[in-house]
């Protein structure tokens, strides 16, 4: 709140730092900056569900954003946000995944990147049944998912192109072992799509301190460095 206003008028709009190594809009950031991507559909207080084309709002948004269901209008953010581009769901802060995407699709992206929670993982399955109609697949990213059931695991398992293991056991039970991919081992981020592979590849590319790389069975984990207690 200090640093960047969050929650509050003086909400900073625009950021260019990277702090999570494989975070989401770290991830979508350098998706943008590629083209892989050239819209998000996030979440962010003040506003609710957003549309957002410039990776430097993106950042902003989701940088420091560890979870958001509920919020009420401020203005300033909303305001600032549509200045630069975004679009907006409605000004009461309605939080509607999948709304957001039928407006970027309708808005005329093709290349639509949607985040939802694993408690929401029915959303998914919508999104992707929307797709198919539509003719505009979305990547579908899955994040905040500690405390999800069995049951929502297994929809985000055959729905989703990447998900975030948080401090969920059916993350690792379930998501892991259907993963292409994996990115790191204490809170393993699984890419279960050849696009979320690419995705989590590009983050790869454009991330600058030292990795390494090797095949495993997934999930890889580090059992002493796991969340405790795995909900």
């Amino acid at each position: 709140m200090e640093e960047l206003g969050m929650y509050g008028p003086n909400r900073v709009l625009e950021l260019d730092q990277k702090p999570v190594s494989f975070g989401a809009s770290e991830i979508i950031t350098d998706a943008m900056a590629e083209d892989l991507v050239d819209a998000a559909v996030v979440v962010c207080e003040g506003a609710g569900t957003v549309i957002v084309t410039m990776s430097e709002v993106l950042q902003a948004i989701g940088a420091h954003m560890t979870g958001l269901y509920h919020t009420e209008p401020i203005g300033q953010i909303q305001r600032g946000l549509k200045e630069r581009g975004s679009i907006l769901l409605d000004r009461q802060c309605t939080i509607d995944q999948v709304k957001g995407y039928e407006v970027a699709v309708k808005a005329g992206f093709e290349k639509i990147v949607v985040t939802i929670t694993g408690h929401r993982a029915f959303e998914a399955r919508l999104l992707r049944e929307m797709g198919k109609k539509c003719g505009v697949q979305p990547v579908i990213l899955a994040v905040h998912n500690t405390g999800m059931s069995e049951e929502q695991a297994g929809i985000l398992v055959e729905h989703c192109d990447i998900v975030w293991s948080c401090a969920s056991k059916w993350a690792r039970k379930m998501v892991g072992k259907r993963a292409k991919i994996q990115m790191g081992v204490s809170i393993p981020v699984f890419a279960l799509t050849d696009m979320g592979k690419r995705l989590v590849l590009n983050r790869a590319l454009h991330f600058e301190d030292g990795l390494v790389i090797h095949r495993a069975i997934l999930p890889h984990l580090r059992t002493d460095r796991q969340p405790e207690p795995l909900m």
